[in-house]
């Protein structure tokens, strides 16, 4: 599900590149750079081709230990470039680090990436247990690449919201289930429900045989009725909400991804917005989020209307 079915299940974009503050520390005399990137061949491991790419990445899945890691922060993959970067979030936790891809790997399971014992120490994480994580390929500062390749850390990302982390839990849940959890047809589902149940054979009925009567009239005061009650809608947003699905400084391009989405563009300075909703409620909003960000646009996010 590469690129969170662009991919697939990155929102909040302010998110993705957000460090603390000890990052305005940058450390000095440590290498210039990585070396050149090394794509490589297509290769067939365990019955499965593989094709190496450079090209964005952002996928949820599972990560285990990597025996064959170094001291530093590091994970292998079946198909990102060598070396290049990713932020690895728990999504227990919501915690972010950013690791350095220096291997090809894990071959003999359905892993997502294999992190060094370092990384998940990191994360705070159990060596033992896979960890439901989520992959996506950035492009880090200078001096955080360097930190990495001195097998140091680099300073982790904020905490992700639960609301994203929801967000991100269904759609690993949809790779492990037959059918997707969010967004299932329910016309879908009562259909194969009801091939799956056996046919219902109607018992015999015996003829009865019945004598018309004379029907009786009868006159009657209708007592007035009252109307129902109305059904409790759910609380409206004051200012409303929108999704902001990406900034486009083209705006030909950014009209074309509103008009995919069924969205707007909005001007802002010299950038394009394309945006969804409003919304009158934060459970409407939050679909919309699911539905960008399963369009590809990882980078979505929740602002309020008008902004």
């Amino acid at each position: 599900m590469q690129s969170l079915r662009s991919a697939a299940l990155t929102a909040f974009a302010a998110l993705a590149v957000s460090t603390s503050a000890w990052a305005a520390d940058k450390p000095t005399g440590l290498p210039v750079a990585d070396p050149p990137v090394e794509v490589g061949e297509p290769y067939i491991t365990d019955g499965v081709a593989y094709i190496p790419a450079d090209a964005p990445f952002d996928d949820v899945g599972y990560a285990g230990l990597d025996d064959a890691a170094g001291p530093g922060i590091s994970v292998s993959h079946r198909t990102l470039p060598l070396p290049s970067y990713v932020e690895i979030t728990a999504l227990d936790s919501g915690r972010t680090i950013l690791a350095r891809v220096e291997r090809r790997g894990p071959m003999m399971s359905k892993q997502l990436v294999a992190l060094s014992a370092a990384g998940l120490a990191q994360l705070e994480a159990d060596p033992s247990q896979p960890l439901a994580a989520r992959v996506r390929r950035v492009n880090p500062q200078e001096y955080e690449r360097a930190l990495l390749r001195t097998n140091q850390r680099a300073p982790e990302r904020l905490v992700t919201p639960g609301q994203l982390l929801e967000v991100l839990r269904k759609l690993l849940a949809s790779k492990n289930s037959p059918a997707p959890v969010a967004d299932v047809d329910p016309d879908r589902i009562a259909s194969v429900a009801l091939a799956a149940a056996p046919p219902v054979r109607p018992a015999p009925v015996k003829p009865v045989a019945v004598k018309p009567t004379p029907p009786k009239v009868v006159a009657a005061k209708l007592a007035p009725t009252k109307a129902p009650p109305p059904k409790a809608a759910a609380a409206p947003v004051a200012d409303g909400l929108s999704v902001q699905a990406g900034t486009f400084a083209n705006r030909t391009n950014a009209e074309a991804t509103a008009k995919k989405l069924g969205g707007k563009v909005a001007a802002s300075g010299k950038l394009w917005r394309v945006q969804l909703g409003p919304f009158g409620t934060r459970a409407a909003a939050a679909a919309g989020l699911a539905r960008a960000i399963k369009a590809g646009f990882g980078d979505a996010r929740i602002v309020t209307a008008g902004k």
